[in-house]
């Protein structure tokens, strides 16, 4: 095959605005992209050849805060010819580390803002009257970030206590509470409802024998999968009264295990979005797997595919998180899933 046409694929970066991909090219040792689960900040990972101490020197070296913007585009990888972009956001570098011999230097860039506080200062305050929506919107201004609110619902509360904790991890604990994911991505602090992703439609199917799979292990553990339902007792704040909502997902069995809690609830409402919202966290561990392929842009955490050739364990997953590697020796994806619950 020509080179034209051969299959390749290649890291593009902008580093502070400008094209330094052609350079990193020539020192470039293994780059990855993890596209992390939610509650985690997505990073970017570099590792540069450094026997000229060009990356140490301080022309080259990488600092705190450096923005880093890279894609990865593949050039005949389905298709001889086909040119297709994977656009993995915008970073700014928060590590670097220099090591050797041989001399290397590699750098560590997240998706969250070093110089936001929204992780790295604890702080108390008393939310009150407020909605989710809301207090993610002021988190997100605090930390530099740009709101995305995809959850179809907007919690309200008559107070929340964030008691010496950080922005981000009071967030997420109580979207958590919701049954809501949060991310952080390109600028942006993104909330959404993991059922939802569950219903779009698969990017991809995977099938044993025909694709590119270099690896795969799954795991099924009945422990996750015992309850059918899940009842919730809560006392109402204001009237004392102690009450009791029953949470049944669709075309569960009609005898077995109900998962148990007792959590304080404003309405019957809410108490039954806390019942769905623990059945699910239990449940949906029940099967899930890894698998490492050859590089594949359609992977992304996220985004659904469908599984064939694995018998038992074939189905629609969720992508949980996906990392994307490219070194000498190829481009690879490893990626971690679930089954989808329905419901």
């Amino acid at each position: 095959m020509d080179m034209i046409n051969a299959r390749r694929a290649e890291l593009v970066v902008f580093y502070n605005g400008y094209d330094l991909s052609i350079d990193l090219a020539k020192y470039l040792i293994d780059f990855s992209y993890t596209d992390a689960a939610p509650g985690e900040a997505d990073d970017i990972q570099i590792t540069l050849e450094d026997r000229e101490n060009n990356w140490q020197s301080p022309e080259w070296s990488p600092m705190q805060g450096d923005s880093i913007m890279a894609e990865i585009r593949t050039t005949g990888w389905e298709k001889p010819g086909e040119v297709q972009r994977l656009p993995l956001g915008t970073f700014e570098v928060n590590s670097v580390t220099s090591s050797g011999p041989p001399d290397k230097v590699s750098m560590k860039a997240t998706s969250l803002p070093v110089s936001g506080n929204a992780k790295q200062e604890k702080r108390s305050k008393a939310w009150e009257k407020v909605t989710l929506k809301t207090m993610a919107a002021d988190i997100a201004k605090r930390a530099g970030l740009k709101l995305n609110y995809l959850a179809p619902m907007n919690p309200t509360y008559d107070r929340i206590d964030q008691t010496e904790q950080e922005d981000l991890s009071f967030l997420y604990n109580q979207a958590k509470e919701e049954g809501i994911a949060i991310k952080v991505v390109s600028g942006q602090l993104v909330l959404f409802d993991e059922f939802e992703f569950e219903k779009s439609a698969p990017v991809a199917t995977i099938k044993r024998g025909k694709d590119n799979i270099l690896s795969y292990s799954f795991d099924w553990n009945a422990a996750y999968a015992a309850y059918v339902a899940c009842e919730v007792t809560y006392t109402q704040a204001k009237e004392k009264n102690t009450l009791k909502a029953k949470y049944v997902p669709p075309g569960a069995p009609a005898i077995g295990p109900v998962l148990k809690i007792n959590e304080q609830a404003d309405s019957q409402a809410a108490a039954l979005r806390k019942a769905r919202k623990s059945l699910r966290e239990k449940n949906k561990e029940r099967s899930q797997a890894s698998m490492t392929l050859m590089g594949d842009i359609r992977i992304a955490a996220g985004v659904t595919i469908m599984v064939e050739g694995f018998g038992a364990f074939d189905g629609k997953y969720l992508i949980v998180s996906a990392t994307h590697n490219l070194s000498s020796s190829g481009y690879t994806t490893d990626m971690t899933m679930r089954q989808v619950l329905g419901w």
